[in-house]
């Protein structure tokens, strides 16, 4: 690991650390004090949230790290400005027009929050959403400035203390006034978050300045990005209104317990969350493709051997684990959470595995393998999840993960210096992922966990020693 991406990831991984940890005790109380139906509630609302900041970047994030990232004074040069400048026109302008659709479908959908609730609680808890998803979609663009700009320890505050806030404010709001308490604290957060980024960047971000557009910079950024921008309008397009169908057929308990899962899958993809921004920027400096994936095959070795231990662990503890931690309401989430578990493993190995393509600006293979499985994903839920609920919306997104796995790992691992490494921990995911798919569809007892475990961990340690001494080492000397 290069000094630079050393210390980019430190900065990135102290703060997703504590971050991660705080947001963890933050979600118990959240959970606790708000049981599993109003979690759900509170589950849509902040999905929607999201979903919608993702969809704001219109895909130029990554034009504009391709274009910029390479330079850690980009962002001082005109050219660099005026992307920056674009870049944040974008956002503003797609997140005006999105908080006016969304507006629209509140005031005479009522499709998120349930009819029973009475009027002016709902046209409260709709302010409250459009604040916070208008907050969050204008500063997306002042983070990958921070990104591009390589002031890694700036956008470490992110994970670090905006994210843990904003769920501990929530969890206070919640305690009191339950539902409307715990969306007035993230969205007081949201707010005092776009307020600290104006002090901190100044004129390099400029959320509010929609006239003149600057339509030469704003082409160069959506050409190359469109075909992120079409992967995630598509998976949201299709992923959002299946979780609206399993809160309308299921009930919101059901994404109430989706929601313990996410908490545990956003401790367990730390090490990728945190890498990945920083290794696309490192990579970008290889001219070659395979001296990029030749570059990319330590990390992801040991990232996927890392999380496949942590998973078999899990597995060994779970239903302890979930009681003690959420109480006996939330036992309904022992396999969901297992699933998404298992779904966030393979998301990691697909947002490793594409680096390198996309460091080479193969947009078009990544838009073939993600929008192809989105739309087979759609096809599938649409036809599934009437019948089978939750576990038809998690067996979906599992699919639509997997698919893209296969599809980016090909041209990836023919490069690998050291291919026959990674069998070991193929095998022993294609095992777990079988024994899991036979616990949802009743073919085998929670108690295969156990053995399961147990030989994993046996089998890991014995064929992945080398590895697991390389990490100990590097951990232990500090260079990883």
């Amino acid at each position: 690991m290069t000094s630079a991406l050393r210390r980019g990831w430190l900065h990135l991984a102290s703060g997703a650390g504590l971050g991660r940890l705080f947001s963890f005790g933050s979600n118990l109380l959240l959970s606790r004090w708000l049981g599993p139906t109003d979690l759900g509630l509170f589950n849509l609302v902040t999905t929607t949230v999201q979903t919608g900041e993702t969809l704001v970047r219109c895909g130029a994030d990554y034009a504009l790290n391709f274009e910029l990232g390479g330079d850690p004074q980009a962002t001082q040069r005109e050219d660099g400005v005026r992307l920056a400048h674009s870049f944040a026109q974008i956002c503003s302008a797609v997140t005006l027009l999105l908080c006016v659709a969304l507006g629209t479908w509140l005031w005479f959908g009522q499709a998120l929050f349930p009819a029973s609730i009475a009027t002016s609680l709902r046209l409260i808890w709709s302010v409250f959403l459009l604040v916070m998803f208008g907050c969050e979609g204008i500063s997306a663009s002042a983070w990958e400035v921070l990104l591009v700009s390589q002031q890694t320890a700036l956008l470490a505050l992110r994970q670090g203390l905006f994210f843990p806030l904003r769920l501990l404010m929530a969890a206070v709001g919640a305690l009191t006034l339950g539902v409307t308490g715990a969306l007035g604290g993230w969205c007081f957060v949201a707010v005092l978050q776009c307020a600290w980024l104006k002090q901190r960047l100044g004129d390099l971000w400029t959320p509010f300045r929609l006239w003149p557009p600057l339509r030469d910079s704003a082409h160069q950024l959506l050409k190359r990005g469109l075909p992120f921008y079409g992967s995630n309008l598509l998976s949201s397009l299709i992923f959002y209104p299946l979780l609206l169908q399993v809160a309308r057929g299921s009930g919101l308990a059901e994404v109430g317990y989706l929601r313990i899962g996410q908490i545990f899958q956003q401790l367990f993809a730390f090490l990728p969350a945190t890498l990945v921004p920083v290794l696309f920027l490192q990579l970008r400096v290889e001219l070659t493709f395979e001296g990029q994936v030749q570059r990319l095959e330590m990390p992801l070795r040991l990232i996927w051997l890392v999380l496949l231990q942590v998973l078999i662990v899990y597995c060994l503890f779970d239903h302890w684990l979930l009681s003690f931690l959420f109480g006996a309401g939330f036992e309904a989430a022992l396999l969901p959470t297992r699933l998404l578990l298992l779904t966030a493993l393979l998301e990691c190995l697909a947002q490793l595995t594409v680096q390198p393509l996309l460091a080479q600006g193969k947009t078009r293979l990544y838009g073939l393998w993600q929008n192809g499985s989105a739309l087979l994903a759609a096809f599938l839920g649409w036809l599934w999840i009437p019948n089978a609920g939750l576990a038809a919306y998690l067996l979906v997104r599992l699919l639509y993960v997997l698919l893209p796995v296969l599809g980016f790992s090909w041209p990836v691992f023919r490069y690998l210096k050291s291919p026959e490494k990674m069998l070991p921990l193929a095998i022993l995911s294609l095992a777990i992922g079988f024994v899991l798919l036979a616990q949802v569809f009743s073919l085998a007892s929670l108690s295969w966990s156990l053995p399961l475990g147990l030989f994993g961990t046996a089998m890991l340690l014995l064929l992945q020693w080398s590895d697991v001494k390389s990490l100990a080492e590097k951990l232990m000397l500090g260079r990883f």
